[in-house]
């Protein structure tokens, strides 16, 4: 039965899956914006360049189809006091979308999106995954 409603409700549901993105291309130039975390991250962690953002779906943005966003996910290497711990490092950003017009979507319906803008909120570190 729960694998029932589970199959149903992704087959219901235009999600997301995820991408590979890469951290020195994709994300370090969104958090150089903000040098205080780009000077905490390269001096604490090792991060490795391959990792994985949200991958949006045709279903969902037709025009967007195939594009990364974040939350992304990237493991790394935290350089303690006590030695080197893997961990999980997590890029939160915030998302605008953006009709033909350039008019941000505020409210309404996603599929009009033709482009997106991300810029760096915060990070998370968690243990491996």
């Amino acid at each position: 039965m729960l694998i029932a409603l589970s199959a149903l409700f992704w087959a219901a549901t235009p999600v997301w899956a995820d991408g590979t993105v890469s951290f020195e291309t994709d994300i370090l130039p969104m958090i150089r914006a903000r040098p205080e975390f780009e000077k905490f991250l390269l001096g604490t962690l090792k991060v490795t360049d391959a990792g994985s953002g949200t991958r949006i779906s045709e279903q969902a943005m037709p025009h967007l189809g195939g594009a990364r966003m974040g939350p992304y996910e990237f493991r790394a290497t935290w350089h303690s006091s006590n030695g080197d711990v893997p961990v999980t490092l997590i890029i939160d950003t915030n998302t605008k979308f953006f009709d033909r017009a350039g008019r941000e979507i505020r409210n309404g319906s996603l599929k009009q999106a033709v482009s997106v803008k991300e810029t760096f909120d915060s990070i998370e570190i968690e243990q491996p995954r």
